[in-house]
């Protein structure tokens, strides 16, 4: 029992330091809106939810948030986007997760990923509008030259609609190849 919660521990701990890591390789793919950036730092807390469960998938976000928040210095600035990249990482995580855990079919898989998908953008453009946004603006000042509006209906929107797809690809090819070979040599211990 003590093994199994230790091992637990660190492969929870292992896949929160390598979701960090991922955080570093960041691709821009809206030239206007170049602080929105891809990363595949939700892979690793996709694979943890299947391996360990959905409450260490979100442990596993939170590790990578709160890493980066801390060493990028800790400022509201990396507060706002950081709580905002935990929040869309565990929204886009548990619907497919808990598809694929009513049962294991791609019918399921491919399911979850179109509720994440969905999950994702309709948040993130709400969240945006009402919150995010309005907060970069009051707090630091910034002005995007736009209405926000128009930002998130251009920026967001898309932006999530690509990121969506591109990590839904990368972890379907990731779940079919790593995830059996995990689960049976973590049973195995």
């Amino acid at each position: 029992m003590r093994k199994r919660k230790t091992e637990k521990m660190v492969v929870t701990a292992l896949l929160a330091s390598f979701s960090y890591l991922l955080l570093f390789l960041e691709i821009p793919i809206l030239p206007t809106f170049g602080w929105l950036k891809l990363d595949f730092s939700d892979i690793p807390i996709l694979i943890g939810s299947f391996i360990l469960g959905p409450l260490a998938g979100i442990t596993i976000a939170f590790i990578r948030s709160l890493l980066n928040f801390m060493m990028s210095g800790g400022d509201v600035l990396s507060l706002i986007g950081n709580a905002t990249g935990f929040i869309a990482s565990v929204i886009f995580m548990l619907p497919i997760y808990f598809m694929v855990k009513k049962e294991n079919t791609n019918k399921n898989l491919f399911m979850g990923m179109i509720i994440s998908s969905i999950s994702l953008i309709v948040f993130m453009s709400i969240a945006n509008y009402f919150v995010i946004t309005p907060l970069y603006i009051s707090i630091l000042g910034m002005d995007f030259g736009m209405p926000i509006a128009k930002m998130v209906l251009y920026g967001i929107v898309p932006f999530n609609i690509i990121k969506s797809i591109a990590v839904s690809i990368v972890f379907y090819v990731s779940y079919k190849k790593l995830v059996p070979s995990i689960e049976k040599k973590m049973s195995l211990v």
